[in-house]
């Protein structure tokens, strides 16, 4: 397997009240990195360096991030990682279906000396080796292999949430959306091996596909017709889809029993692009608690069981807890913060006292002055 299929998230991931929106590929996670370095890093780490990736909306901050791909071995001669992007609106020179992202990515993939494909989205954080259920996929002779996890649904996760039914030797016979929630279910890693014929003759017709469509529409008509095994991944898994489970899966890197695994797996790295900036720098009344504290920060107030993004300034007398603040956020002398999440560029002024929950987080938009 030398290719991987890329679908980011074709619909922008919307925080709040959906004033900003973003790809979920671009998506900031654990002080440090984006979603998409967790799909790149597993692709470097089980040895596939072609990669396309089917572009949605609001991509720019993508491709920005990814650059060349230098930081995932990428950046190669021949192969490397290829950008298919939507044409703008009006300029599409053919109008019809091989336009569209997905079809030109198809071509690059049935030209890839491959006979199986690793179809994966960008909205989840993992730490595999996509070899392991390789060598399942071969020795069975399956058409596609579906990795999956056994766990129980998030409420706050499940209108995107893919369950599969299996059968004898792990055969996947039913697959829904929206699962049972408070029991254990085969949730659907977003990830698939397919052997290429297979998914070029799935995807014939496709004029966009994102992974829920893949499963629910796409998979589901032809379980009949193909041979669909299913393979279980028991590391940690988190699929970011909203505002909620954005806070919820980044406040889960303050364990370090969830942190280890998904970062230090089998001597498995994930890589990102390398942003230089200064060593953060601590005040003498600063007091810093269970908290992640990325680089070039200056914190001179109290930090509580928070995430905190680079090149954020927590000023004296500041008092910021359960929170997520990305990056150049600056919070004022005197504030308090308790379950709040900024985006980029927020400015937190003096003595201004936020207060949110922990099922329901505020979310502070994008250069926002509160």
């Amino acid at each position: 397997m030398h290719v991987g299929l890329c679908l980011s998230d074709l619909h922008p991931l919307l925080y709040g009240d959906g004033s900003t929106s973003r790809t979920a590929a671009a998506v900031h996670f654990g002080g440090h990195y984006r979603l998409i370095d967790f799909t790149l890093s597993n692709m470097d780490n089980s040895g596939i360096h072609n990669v396309a990736m089917v572009l949605g909306s609001q991509y720019q901050s993508l491709i920005n991030h990814i650059g060349a791909g230098r930081a995932w071995d990428l950046a190669r001669s021949s192969g490397g990682i290829t950008f298919f992007p939507p044409y703008p609106a009006g300029e599409r020179p053919f109008h019809d279906i091989r336009d569209e992202p997905l079809q030109r990515a198809l071509v690059y993939v049935e030209r890839a000396r491959s006979n199986h494909v690793l179809v994966t989205d960008c909205s989840s954080a993992y730490n595999l080796d996509f070899r392991l259920p390789l060598q399942q996929h071969e020795a069975s002779g399956a058409d596609v292999t579906a990795l999956y996890v056994r766990q129980q649904p998030l409420d706050i996760d499940r209108p995107h949430t893919v369950a599969y039914q299996l059968g004898e030797e792990g055969a996947i016979t039913g697959i829904s959306a929206n699962p049972t929630i408070g029991e254990e279910q085969n949730i659907s890693m977003g990830a698939f091996i397919v052997r290429k014929d297979a998914l070029l003759r799935l995807l014939a017709n496709e004029g966009s596909c994102d992974v829920i469509r893949f499963s629910c529409s796409v998979l589901a008509g032809a379980l009949k017709a193909l041979k669909v095994r299913s393979w279980l991944y028991e590391g940690y898994y988190a699929r970011v889809s909203s505002l909620e489970t954005f806070f919820h899966y980044n406040m889960d890197m303050l364990d370090p029993r969830k942190r280890e695994p998904l970062f230090n797996s089998g001597g498995r790295r994930i890589n990102t692009g390398v942003r230089n900036s200064l060593p953060t720098k601590y005040g003498s009344e600063a007091k810093v608690r269970n908290s992640i504290v990325s680089n070039g920060c200056l914190i001179e107030g109290t930090v509580e069981n928070c995430v905190i993004f680079r090149d954020v300034q927590v000023k004296p007398g500041a008092v910021v807890r359960n929170s997520i603040l990305q990056r150049n956020t600056l919070v004022g002398s005197g504030a308090e913060l308790n379950w709040i999440v900024t985006d980029h560029d927020v400015i937190i002024s003096a003595e201004r006292n936020l207060l949110g929950h922990r099922n329901h987080p505020v979310y502070i938009g994008i250069g926002k002055v509160v």
